[in-house]
């Protein structure tokens, strides 16, 4: 039996085929062989980490904790500065560009979970993570004095992270009215409103 550390890392490695693959298919008809054939293994292999794709995209999804909280939690400890914490909060949730295969993917993993959320605590406590983060940003914020909320913590980072998922579909569908830049600068001015505080551009 492999060691530990390499299942982890082979359960990358397969993650990171997914999506590969997503890329160039579409989700609905995609399977586990399509999968296992990007990576160099048989089916019943891939099924050795993941025994159906369900279980991949879930994993997939839940791989959003790493770039959209674990990161964005790293980013905060860069600088004291509220302000410009919450301005990297903010860039690091938004796609890089149209051509962001990562978090394309994953926002279609989270998708694929449906429309009931209540059935799927996993996927629905990805957002509410994210919130979390950003609330505490917030409250710490006006803590410090640099903010002055205009509503509860919370309500603005709801706001904000749901500009945030828009925005970023909007991005990576590749909407000509709104690229990276602009939604930055939507949600900075958003975030100006509701904190009484002007972010630094850190596009």
């Amino acid at each position: 039996m492999a060691r530990p550390n390499r299942q982890e890392e082979r359960r990358g490695e397969i993650l990171d085929a997914a999506i590969a693959v997503i890329e160039r298919h579409d989700l609905a008809t995609l399977k586990l062989a399509d999968v296992a054939a990007e990576i160099g293994l048989t089916t019943n292999a891939l099924r050795y980490y993941f025994k159906d794709m369900a279980e991949l995209l879930s994993e997939l999804a839940l791989r959003s904790d790493v770039r959209f909280y674990d990161e964005r939690l790293r980013l905060g400890t860069q600088t004291d500065d509220p302000a410009t914490q919450l301005a990297l909060t903010m860039a690091a949730g938004l796609p890089t560009g149209p051509e962001d295969a990562e978090w394309r993917a994953i926002w279609r993993a989270v998708l694929a979970a449906g429309f009931e959320l209540d059935q799927r605590r996993d996927v629905q406590a990805i957002y509410h993570r994210q919130v979390d983060l950003y609330s505490d940003l917030l409250t710490a914020g006006a803590q410090a004095g640099a903010f002055r909320l205009a509503s509860p913590a919370r309500d603005i980072a709801m706001t904000l992270m749901s500009m945030e998922d828009y925005f970023g579909y909007r991005i990576v569908a590749r909407d000509p009215a709104l690229d990276r830049r602009t939604a930055l600068r939507l949600m900075r001015e958003y975030a100006r409103l509701a904190t009484g505080a002007a972010l630094p551009d850190t596009l």
